[in-house]
């Protein structure tokens, strides 16, 4: 089990990773920060264990907008463009069962053998 990260430490993850999806969106960029910081003060009274939760729920919030958001641009012929990055790219080989690990040696099934 991975360490959880403290609340200060959770809250600066997501303002990166919020930074980094929403980089030139201005708007995005404002409600995300408040969104944010509206959780973490409606959170500030909790207990120990209730925290602890709360944390958790942050970290697969942040990983969630690192890994699965994309910013969509309108181009000059009115059409939506986005960067893939390498974070966004399933490790899914197309029309396969499997995920290629990381570093390319063997993989995840779906069960089948």
């Amino acid at each position: 089990m991975t360490a959880l990260p403290t609340a200060r430490g959770l809250f600066r993850q997501l303002l990166r990773a919020r930074a980094v999806s929403f980089r030139g969106d201005q708007t995005a960029l404002n409600a995300s920060r408040e969104e944010i910081r509206k959780h973490f003060q409606e959170s500030a009274h909790l207990g120990p264990e209730e925290a602890r939760k709360k944390i958790e729920e942050g970290v697969e919030a942040e990983s969630f907008i690192r890994l699965h958001v994309v910013q969509a641009q309108v181009n000059d012929k009115g059409n939506y463009e986005m960067s893939i990055e390498p974070q966004h790219v399933d490790r899914a080989v197309p029309g396969e069962n499997t995920i290629e690990s990381p570093d390319g040696g063997g993989g995840c099934s779906s069960g089948k053998t």
